[in-house]
């Protein structure tokens, strides 16, 4: 220790007596740069969000109202957040909720708000307003569902049955992150609807999530089968999702990552079929069950009486001779039935729905790829995808150039995410070397002064002597 000290103090006579003071001053107005910021984050608020999601013009009445009680705000998610304060987030809820914000959607509460003079006009589209508000609250208070809008047309009240036009809806939903709903719930949501608004039927009413796709598009709520023929689409689309990863990663594993793009198409067939089989076979050297046997025998032994005449004139004319009277006869008949069982064999059998029918596979390769190349993906996904020709299946691989501009974006995004953790760690770096040259600099002024201290007792204690 006593060594480090002494070769500090060596190197800091080295310098002359204003670059002691360049260092002495940098030294210190680094140290009040690095207390500064450290003081300046640890001051600075954790802003949280207040409230998420929100239309655009509650998020500007939210604002205005921050604004008027003077309360720090930070806006977020493109205008459709705003953040405040960790310490003030309740607070400032509460606050807000008292004063009606974020509004959002009104139910029968809009009736609150009546004035003198409203019109009947008026009421019957608040009426409206107060029926879409109130589903949707409804709707929100589902596990899945983010945000909802409902959209319901009353028609007007016509004399003639034949004139009258029947009531409509339409329900948007975006769904939370990796949420989804069951053809069940989506079934639930059209029967609440259903039954809320006077005169609406359930095939008049339309689903879609955010994405404008339609998720009660195969339904028809008053039949069995609602359920079943969306459960048909999501086999089909599961399946497809299943052999497209499978093959995906197959590809992956000899091509290397993105070099490959699959698409898998499933006709599967939902027919459930009974077949029953019947087959009849001979018997075997003449062998077999006995299943039923009869047998007869019939014996005469005896003479045979001598013959006759009718009655009449004829018999009365003398005979002649025409031998023996009487002769010997004898006669035997044997008969036998024998039936035997035949080979007999039923089959029944139940194809259960879900089998495949036909399968088409698109594939994409890069195009640097060989055309040996491209006939060995082929046979590799026929066997994989287990392609039967006989049925149709058919199998396309083509050879396209790749775009690289996700793969340029994410490739420097990397890199500048690593240039700013290199430069973050510079700083962090800068900032030890220059508060240990600080701590340093203050340490050899303090021993230089104790040795102009030493030194001038020493004088003074010379010159007294």
């Amino acid at each position: 220790m006593a060594e480090m000290r002494d070769q500090l103090q060596k190197l800091w006579d080295r310098f002359t007596p204003r670059q002691r003071w360049i260092i002495l001053g940098s030294a210190l107005l680094l140290f009040i740069t690095v207390l500064g910021t450290s003081y300046w984050y640890g001051s600075k608020p954790k802003y949280v969000p207040l409230f998420t999601d929100m239309e655009t013009k509650d998020a500007g009445d939210v604002v205005a109202r921050l604004q008027e009680l003077k309360i720090p705000y930070e806006i977020m998610g493109n205008g459709t957040s705003i953040g405040v304060a960790e310490k003030d987030v309740y607070k400032t809820r509460l606050e807000l909720a008292r004063q009606g914000l974020p509004r959002g959607s009104k139910g029968f509460e809009i009736f609150d708000e009546s004035k003198f003079g409203t019109t009947e006009f008026q009421n019957k589209v608040k009426y409206l307003q107060a029926l879409q508000g109130e589903l949707t609250r409804t709707i929100e208070g589902m596990s899945e569902v983010d945000k909802a809008r409902v959209h319901i047309v009353l028609p007007e009240d016509s004399l003639y049955k034949k004139n009258e036009k029947p009531a409509t809806a339409s329900i948007m939903l975006k769904f939370k992150a990796g949420a989804k709903l069951s053809p069940e719930q989506v079934k639930g949501i059209v029967n609440l609807a259903a039954h809320s608004i006077r005169g609406l039927k359930a095939e008049n009413i339309t689903v879609v999530d955010n994405f404008a796709r339609v998720l009660n598009e195969s339904m028809d709520p008053s039949g069995p089968d609602s359920v079943f023929s969306v459960k048909q689409v999501e086999l089909t689309r599961k399946k497809q999702d299943e052999m497209q990863k499978a093959l995906e990663s197959l590809l992956e594993q000899v091509l290397g990552p993105n070099k490959a793009a699959v698409r898998v198409s499933l006709e599967l067939s939902f027919d459930q079929k009974t077949v029953d089989k019947q087959t009849f076979e001979p018997i075997v050297d003449d062998k077999g069950i006995l299943r039923s046997s009869q047998e007869s025998t019939e014996n005469f032994k005896g003479t045979n009486p001598q013959p006759g005449g009718p009655a009449g004139t004829t018999s009365n004319i003398p005979g002649y001779v025409t031998g023996s009277a009487n002769s010997q006869s004898n006669f035997e008949k044997k008969d036998a039935t024998r039936n035997y069982e035949i080979n007999e064999t039923k089959e029944k059998t139940i194809v259960a729905p879900g089998g495949i029918k036909r399968i088409s596979v698109g594939v994409l390769v890069d195009a640097g790829m060989s055309k040996a190349q491209q006939d060995s993906v082929t046979k590799t996904i026929m066997s994989a995808a287990g392609i039967n020709t006989a049925r149709g299946d058919v199998v396309t691989v083509e050879a396209v150039p790749f775009s690289t501009e996700v793969a340029d974006k994410i490739k420097k995004e990397e890199q500048d995410f690593a240039q700013e953790q290199q430069k973050n760690q510079w700083t962090k770096v800068g900032t030890g070397v220059g508060v240990v040259l600080l701590i340093a600099g203050i340490g050899m002024w303090i021993l230089k002064r104790r040795r102009e201290e030493e030194i001038e007792v020493l004088n003074m204690e010379a010159d007294t002597s």
